[in-house]
């Protein structure tokens, strides 16, 4: 049924609920997992030359980020026992809400396994959550984790 997963995570201790959820469902269909994780910190080189920023010092802070989020992902794998699992890791930057329904449509994903970011902010009770514009921008199953607190 379900052949390939797509879990966004932040990293964040929710978001490690989606992920065994993820391993979980993995396991049972057989499926292979694409973790991806987004930063809207990080920006294209033209952006940091207009806004006056050191271009090699960003790249190699990013580059250092980029290394130690896929770290983190793998440990995070390794600890879920599931290094029989098919495992991609992806590092993207933009909006996250954008750059998962991309991601989804790029890598024709049968299932998105996402936890509720929560409404950490006043902008998100006016502009929503990730999980939120997710579900309604996506036409593939999402399975959202609630977020136990």
């Amino acid at each position: 049924m379900f052949k390939h997963i797509l879990c966004p995570t932040d990293m964040k201790g929710r978001a490690k609920l989606a992920l065994k959820k993820a391993t979980q469902i993995a396991h049972q269909f057989g499926a292979r997992i694409t973790l991806l994780n987004v930063h809207p910190e990080f920006m294209n080189r033209e952006k940091r030359e207009m806004l006056r920023i050191s271009v090699e010092k960003m790249e190699a802070k990013f580059r250092q980020i980029a290394i130690e989020s896929k770290e983190e992902m793998q440990a995070i794998i390794k600890k879920l026992h599931a290094e029989d699992i098919e495992v991609d890791h992806l590092l993207r930057e933009g909006r996250p809400e954008k750059v998962i329904a991309t991601v989804a449509g790029e890598l024709e994903v049968d299932l998105i396994v996402i936890c509720t970011d929560g409404r950490d902010n006043l902008k998100d009770f006016v502009t929503g959550t990730i999980t939120e514009n997710v579900i309604n921008s996506l036409v593939c199953p999402v399975l959202v984790i609630p977020c136990s607190k």
